[in-house]
């Protein structure tokens, strides 16, 4: 053995160097309980952002010694004692004890040891932000939100998209995040085939919606002006119009409801919406993004960045709920709110619904950089422009919809005032289109080879289509043809919505069938085409699995088909849908 070996060999081993260190106690309960390196950095380490983890440095409570011996008890026991029979052999037994042993503790502190199963078979609460005991269920939740559902919903990078910043919000607001925990796990169950009861401990989707419920109508009954905050009511009510457009009931209550709720707020908390025009001197800065807390009744007129956004979003809902009869109040409030008190008395500007609602779309679009400031990557930015003008067609088109929506409900005994009023529609149908009209080529020019991997290109297949369905509705609206035989009008536009779903479904399959759902569902009530029919009908029997008001829209495009082609004329579709003899939804 050389001099150096032996030195080596005879030196003990210096505790506090290297990995003999003893271990840091400060880092985030979220990297210890992995037994990974926390750096430590607060209020959120460096790991949770890159993971998009809940990063949780809130203290725990030390067990006791009494409770460490029934703790270990609890480990020893057979796998059948230890969780019960129900859930021994079955995929839902958990396979890390000590995750397990973390919520049988705290059943214990709480004395629900002995009286509350559920709580033992609860998964490792966590503390977030937001004051809510947040179980390994609600994280799971949180994620499926912030990654899946996102994805499914929106085209944006999800890190930089509005459902980030309602997380952002979910993390200090308990209303948000019982919402967002509801929308989250009623997802997850839905797909995975559950009942809502099953494995959420005292907690269910359905009772997270409950008390979302309750704090939101607190919230709204408030004369405290300093509680008010509209981000967090806008977020809440457009999260509760997404579960009731996936899972409410047949009579679409929830929806009527909530979007009849949103309608209340602005009018009752503002007298003029008053949206500055972009300027060098009036720039939007990062405190406009988003008004936490209003202080003032005056502040109330002034929209966040945020809410405006949301807004537009609800909006678009809203349009899409007219159609079906259920909507348009909140478009109308808004029209209300944002009207130009300079106009002439008696000058109807058939224009101005597209105007207006054109300037809540653009006041709102410096958001996303507002928000992120210097960290917003420079590739989002650069993303955002180049899909600005297409997602300024999608407002357009859902304006359109709310005025095809009234005309059908307008007197068809006067002739006269029919045809004035369906003038002016189609003056803004043909407005729209010289306005996009190279959106409109660049869609109708698109073949299957060109991927989607560029997110304006999936974008305008999913865009367009309603477009064509907005000329659709009208064409059936105004002529009300006592035959099936199809215009040229017609034909173009069947042929452009089936042209770009044949696209989408080849690179993305049924998730976006699921956005052009309106559009393919005016196809499958206007074409003669059996083949093109039956394959619209095949999409929403597939996309029925991503919600009630999917299955519902499949169950009444059968019956309405089969009627029509017995019959040899066009059904009545909204009248069929108020009759109550089907399922309502919004599509």
């Amino acid at each position: 053995m050389s001099s150096a070996d032996e030195a080596a060999y005879a030196s003990p081993i210096r505790p506090g160097v290297g990995r003999n260190a003893p271990r840091s106690k400060n880092g985030c309960y979220t990297c210890r309980k992995k037994k990974v390196k926390c750096g430590e950095e607060r209020p959120q380490c460096a790991r949770c952002i890159r993971l998009k983890l809940l990063c949780d440095y809130n203290p725990r409570k030390r067990k006791s010694k009494k409770m460490a011996k029934q703790a270990l008890e609890l480990i020893q026991r057979p796998k059948s004692r230890r969780y019960g029979p129900e859930l021994a052999d079955s995929d839902d037994a958990p396979a890390d004890p000590d995750i397990w042993m973390d919520s049988w503790s705290r059943a214990i502190l709480l004395g629900q040891g002995s009286r509350c199963p559920s709580a033992i078979r609860m998964s490792s609460p966590m503390t977030g932000a937001c004051s809510l005991d947040l179980t390994a269920l609600d994280h799971e939740s949180i994620r499926y939100f912030r990654t899946s559902f996102a994805k499914l919903h929106h085209t944006k990078n999800p890190d930089y998209s509005l459902f980030s910043i309602m997380f952002s919000i979910a993390q200090v607001d308990p209303m948000v995040m019982h919402m967002l925990l509801a929308l989250g796990g009623r997802e997850i169950e839905f797909r995975r085939n559950r009942r809502a009861e099953e494995d959420r401990g005292p907690w269910t989707p359905l009772s997270h919606y409950s008390c979302a419920l309750r704090m939101l109508a607190e919230a709204i009954n408030t004369n405290d002006t300093e509680r008010l905050d509209l981000d967090s009511l806008h977020t809440v009510i457009y999260l509760m119009l997404l579960y009731e457009q996936k899972y409410g009931d047949e009579k679409c209550s929830g929806v009527s409801n909530h979007l009849m709720g949103a309608s209340q707020i602005l009018v009752s908390r503002h007298k003029k919406l008053q949206l500055p025009a972009p300027s060098l001197s009036n720039r939007p800065t990062a405190s406009s993004a988003l008004i936490r807390r209003t202080h003032t009744a005056e502040s109330c007129e002034h929209l966040s960045l945020y809410s405006a956004r949301l807004l537009v979003w609800i909006a678009l809902y809203d349009g899409a709920a007219a159609s079906f009869r259920l909507g348009g109040q909140l478009n109308a409030s808004l029209y209300s709110l944002m009207s130009d008190d300079d106009e002439p008395q008696g000058f109807i500007n058939p224009f101005q619904p597209l105007e207006q609602f054109d300037r809540l779309h653009r006041f709102s679009n410096p958001l996303y950089r507002v928000m992120w400031g210097d960290d917003y990557p420079q590739n989002e930015l650069v993303d955002d422009i180049e899909n600005r003008n297409v997602f300024s067609l999608l407002t357009h088109c859902s304006q359109l919809r709310c005025m095809v929506a009234e005309l059908d409900k307008a007197d068809r005994n006067d002739d006269t005032e029919f045809r004035r009023r369906a003038a002016g529609v189609e003056l803004c149908i043909h407005s729209v289109w010289s306005k996009f009209v190279e959106l409109m080529e660049v869609a109708g020019e698109l073949s299957v080879q060109t991927d989607n991997s560029h997110r304006l290109v999936a974008n305008l297949r999913s865009i367009v289509p309603f477009y064509w369905a907005v000329v659709l509705d009208f064409l059936r609206t105004t002529e009300a043809s006592t035959g099936t035989s199809l215009s040229t009008r017609q034909r173009d536009a069947l042929r452009e919505i089936m042209n770009l779903a044949f696209q989408a479904y080849k690179h993305e399959g049924d998730e976006a069938m699921m956005r052009i759902a309106w559009p393919l569902f005016m196809v499958a009530l206007e074409t003669d085409d059996l083949v093109h029919r039956d394959w619209v009908l095949e999409r929403f029997d597939s996309i029925s699995q991503f919600g009630k008001n999917f299955e519902r829209a499949y169950q009444f495009l059968r019956d309405i088909t089969q009627r029509q082609t017995h019959l040899e004329m066009r059904v009545d579709l909204r009248g069929r849908l108020q009759s109550g003899e089907v399922g309502l939804f919004v599509i």
